[in-house]
């Protein structure tokens, strides 16, 4: 929730986000060049900058599940 925290704060300045979880696998690789000692674990990161909206990758557009499809509200 922290980092959802700063991902929002971060778009009222304009900036842009990306979480990563993908590299948490490679901690014991991606720790010592952060200075994180190996008594504590990289659980995510994020990227923090401005979209390249030319950059084919920010086109790409996947398929998602309805939110009637997953949940259901009650009482609004």
């Amino acid at each position: 929730m922290f980092i959802e925290n700063v991902m929002i704060a971060a778009r009222a300045f304009g900036l842009d986000t990306c979480p990563q979880a993908a590299f948490t696998p490679y901690h014991r690789i991606v720790c010592p060049h952060l200075g994180i000692p190996p008594t504590e674990l990289l659980l995510c990161g994020m990227a923090l900058g401005r979209e390249d909206p030319d950059e084919p990758a920010n086109r790409l557009a996947t398929e998602r599940e309805p939110v009637a499809a997953f949940a259901t509200f009650l009482g609004w």
